[in-house]
């Protein structure tokens, strides 16, 4: 069964500062199941946009897993950083699980498959990633990619909108197409991420996009002013701007440390490093006697750090562990680390940008505390080595290096 929707929409309904006002065009949109495939139909007034094919989107079925890993071979001829994306064992287990929802946009004839696109569901964290909005080569300026990226949103945000409050997107700057698109549903740009990635075997930056639906931002902590080194102002201000934060606190203090215990530490440190599907490795750094430890995914591939998290007892730890870490990134070449430090530590902030990780983007509302039932601010740091190559943005984001 197709849905179809009917509305008229304008450049100016789009461009919004939420999910909540995105969706506002869309408001008499026929209901309709998670299941259901659904028809494009709502017209944005734009003439040359009635020579492009307007797709239906649909859900995926684990016979489409070759299709899907068919599209990303075509397109990056096997280059793709993330190998679980061209994998059908990992594709089929995607598609069945409940955290992913992997839309398929197909022609309206002859029901031949177009392209693709993948929601990732964090519910723990009330926040949702997408990635991999692909449109076949040989269809690529033949579709309407911008309808079939709305129509996607309008589907899920909608069916999500009590469950996932913040989407999130990396977007490629080797040109402004992704970024622009993305900025166009709300999605706005709110992090630098230099060197992170690789395509086409070249090294390429990242702008993180974000959009937020009003609920998340109500829910704000507001008991606890957030506390920011410095180095960090300049991202606070560009996130305020867009916003209205309110207070923050900035700590200027000396980094006061007890080497003394550091380096009793440095004898008591250890890295493990466990290898696991597609080459990637979940490493843990600890501390002997202590359950302090470190966390980190690395990606050997394209030579990456990321999704780090810690837990210590002081700042001495902390200091250990990071210097641990940047010795492996020294050791194993790596050209990306990234981190997300907590807006309400500035101590810990300090620490990470004394070892040479920079701030690069202050995200509001991104960390869910289940049992206060409210979001906390982070810092994103990161730290990168080489040359950036040029790279292509869109104004907000111009603005946002400005800023940075």
């Amino acid at each position: 069964m197709v849905i179809e929707y009917k509305s008229l929409i304008t450049y100016q309904d789009l461009f919004s500062n939420s999910t909540d006002q995105f969706l506002k065009p869309f408001k008499n949109i026929i209901k309709h199941k998670s299941s259901e495939s659904f028809s494009l139909e709502f017209e944005i007034i734009d003439k040359d946009r009635n020579k492009l094919i307007n797709p239906i989107l649909d859900f995926a079925t684990l016979e489409d897993a070759k299709s899907i890993q068919e599209i990303y071979l075509d397109i990056y001829k096997g280059t793709y950083p993330y190998k679980e994306m061209e994998n059908i064992t990992e594709i089929k287990e995607m598609i069945q699980s409940q955290n992913y929802r992997w839309l398929l946009f197909k022609d309206p004839i002859n029901n031949k498959i177009l392209g693709c696109f993948t929601y990732y569901l964090d519910f723990k964290n009330k926040r949702g990633y997408m990635r991999g909005f692909n449109i076949a080569l040989k269809y690529q300026k033949k579709v309407d990619a911008m309808k079939a990226l709305i129509g996607s949103m309008i589907k899920i945000w909608s069916e999500f909108k009590d469950k996932i409050l913040i989407w999130y997107s990396e977007n490629r700057t080797a040109h402004t197409s992704s970024q622009y698109l993305a900025h166009m549903c709300g999605i706005k740009p709110i992090a630098f991420l230099p060197n992170k990635d690789i395509f086409f075997d070249k090294i390429e930056s990242d702008v993180m996009q974000i959009a937020y639906n009003l609920q998340a931002l109500s829910m704000r902590r507001k008991n606890i002013i957030p506390h920011i080194i410095p180095e960090a102002y300049n991202c606070f201000n560009y996130s305020n701007q867009r916003y209205n934060l309110g207070k923050i606190k900035i700590k200027k203090k000396k980094l006061k440390l007890n080497f003394y215990t550091i380096n009793k530490l440095k004898n008591n440190i250890s890295i493990k490093l466990s290898k696991g599907k597609f080459n990637y490795y979940n490493s843990i750094i600890k501390l002997d006697n202590s359950e302090s430890n470190l966390h980190f995914l690395y990606n050997p591939l394209i030579k990456n750090v990321e999704n780090v998290k810690y837990s210590v007892k002081s700042s001495e730890e902390l200091f250990i562990l990071i210097w641990k870490l940047l010795d492996f990134i020294s050791k194993m070449k790596i050209r990306y680390c990234e981190v997300m430090v907590s807006a309400y530590k500035p101590l810990h902030q300090q620490i990470f940008y004394k070892f040479g990780l920079k701030p690069r983007g202050y995200i509001p509302c991104w960390q869910y505390n289940s049992e206060l039932n409210i979001f906390d601010d982070v810092v994103l740091f990161n730290i990168y080595f080489g040359q950036l190559n040029k790279i292509q943005l869109i104004d907000p984001a111009k603005e946002l290096l400005r800023f940075i």
